[in-house]
């Protein structure tokens, strides 16, 4: 994983919805991310063309992308199109938006028609107190060390520190020392016999945040523990399972 340019001073992750496509294997696939109009550290910091506004892979590489009709920054409006990007399906893939390089004097976009397009989201949440940390320092214990506790008809976000769970480079690249981060992620959810049940999360709300992965839970039975898992496979083909526990209980009065 490498800095797209050094030139450019901002990135931010964008989670793209695969969780309902394909078989799981890789494929070339069109997205669209819409820009949020509140996002004021990235409409304050860019040009008024768009030229320093660029989509970029998790390996630093450009993709081809395009601006959609109708962008205007007076009106803070953006949607960014990116073409045949290839990704495994069945899962959640990340890519960025880099931005904010004043000195950027080309149009680096592509013009073309997405097709069926993905979509991408951006979030601009930073994490709560339900926060996973951690993840490589577990004991000798059969149970997720942190846990949460939630009512059945609760749907709750968990950030997920992934941080430091990946490798840095020896000497920087683009002024940058990173070398390994998420190329995607998929959701589980364990009852104490193993099994998964996708009605325990919501995989289409798993979202990046630099940092971090928010992960939805929700739904399961009274009275019953889970292991909710965040599996990432990184750039470097590593795969590295985060787990926090569960626990659904509806709180009634005896």
């Amino acid at each position: 994983m490498t800095w797209y340019s050094e030139s450019y001073k901002q990135r931010q992750p964008v989670a793209v919805d695969a969780s309902s496509t394909g078989s799981g294997a890789v494929t070339p696939v069109d997205i669209t991310i819409e820009i949020p109009s509140d996002w004021d550290l990235f409409w304050e910091n860019i040009r008024s063309d768009f030229f320093d506004v660029v989509v970029v892979d998790n390996e630093g590489q450009l993709l081809t992308f395009d601006r959609a009709a109708g962008a205007s920054y007076a009106n803070r409006v953006l949607t960014l199109e990116v073409n045949a990007y290839r990704l495994t399906t069945q899962t959640v893939a990340l890519i960025y938006v880099y931005f904010q390089n004043p000195s950027e004097s080309s149009d680096l976009a592509t013009t073309f028609t997405p097709s069926s397009a993905l979509t991408g989201y951006i979030d601009l949440s930073r994490p709560t107190g339900l926060l996973v940390t951690q993840p490589l320092q577990r004991p000798p214990s059969s149970e997720p060390q942190t846990s949460f506790v939630k009512a059945s008809t609760d749907q709750i976000d968990i950030y997920f520190a992934v941080s430091n769970l990946f490798g840095l480079r020896a000497s920087s690249y683009n002024s940058r020392f990173g070398m390994e981060g998420i190329e995607h992620v998929v959701i589980q959810s364990f009852d104490s016999s193993g099994s998964n049940d996708d009605a325990r999360f919501d995989e289409s709300k798993t979202r990046f945040i630099e940092g971090f992965v928010k992960v939805r839970a929700r739904a399961g039975s009274n009275n019953t523990d889970y292991a909710l898992v965040c599996r990432i496979t990184t750039t470097e083909t590593q795969q590295i399972d985060i787990r926090c526990l569960i626990q659904t209980r509806d709180q009634l009065p005896s």
